[in-house]
């Protein structure tokens, strides 16, 4: 378990981060900066203080005793101490979870199967039939018979900007400077945009390459977007399996195998 996601729940067990200070040694205050990602120091200490007192793998490895349950920072607490409604919650919880666990296990048995069973089908047809059915960049779509069902295998590139993104950034601040004299910001907001990091400071490569679609004819915003296409370095690949239903309006249809698309 990651330290901070443990250190969280010793917070809420112990009623604060004071509490949590006083037991490995340390103020509420250097809890709290911690916790905010403002702590200056390193916090190699603090975590080895953490992982020992609230749940080092030692302690996750140790059998329950009959009549106890682990509670989130590696207590024992006796079951005859632990509330009917969180005993009714927990058992909830482990029981969905398992579920989600077997589904888990199934898609990804058929994903790793589907992947081979297109791979073995690509090359009995290249042995049969001298037929070269990858396409471009593996890139892949076979139709039944009847033309109700369509497997698709779609490889796309893993794209990431390097260090000439920020001098694309610079150009294009400048253009943007030029532009927006007494005229409208919210250019410069839409700009802004698409320069935005999502929550793990991940850049979306979708928004900055559609700057590049723009028509503009400017020489520093040319220079801008030919400083974007510098930037962009593939840096490996994924691939998708999709399977797709033909509805009675012919239109094909995906069948969801994401969770939250069902």
């Amino acid at each position: 378990m990651d330290w901070l996601i443990l250190l969280r729940k010793a917070v809420r067990v112990e009623g604060g981060q004071a509490a949590v200070g006083r037991k490995i040694d340390y103020s509420g205050t250097t809890i709290s900066q911690v916790l905010g990602g403002t702590y200056n120091g390193s916090t190699d200490a603090i975590r080895d203080k953490v992982l020992k007192i609230y749940g080092g793998k030692t302690m996750q490895d140790k059998p329950v005793p009959e009549g106890y349950k682990r509670n989130a920072v590696g207590n024992l607490v006796p079951i005859e101490r632990i509330k009917e409604i969180d005993l009714t919650r927990d058992e909830f919880v482990l029981h969905v979870a398992k579920q989600a666990c077997q589904v888990n296990a199934m898609l990804n048995n058929f994903k790793v199967g589907l992947s081979g069973d297109i791979q073995a089908f690509l090359e009995l047809s290249a042995e049969k039939y001298g037929a070269d059915m990858g396409g471009a960049k593996g890139n892949l779509s076979l139709t039944s018979f009847d033309g109700k069902y369509k497997v698709m295998r779609c490889v796309a590139d893993r794209l990431e900007f390097n260090e000439q993104l920020h001098a694309a950034k610079v150009l294009i601040d400048q253009c943007l400077r030029e532009w927006t004299i007494g005229g409208d910001s919210r250019v410069r907001a839409l700009i802004d945009q698409a320069f935005q990091v999502d929550k793990k400071g991940r850049i979306n490569t979708k928004r900055i390459l559609a700057l590049r679609q723009l028509k503009i004819e400017d020489e520093t915003w040319q220079k801008a977007m030919e400083a974007i296409g510098d930037a962009v370095t593939v840096t490996g690949s994924c691939t998708y399996y999709r399977v797709y239903e033909r509805d009675d309006k012919g239109e094909y249809q995906q069948v969801q195998l994401d969770f939250s698309g069902v």
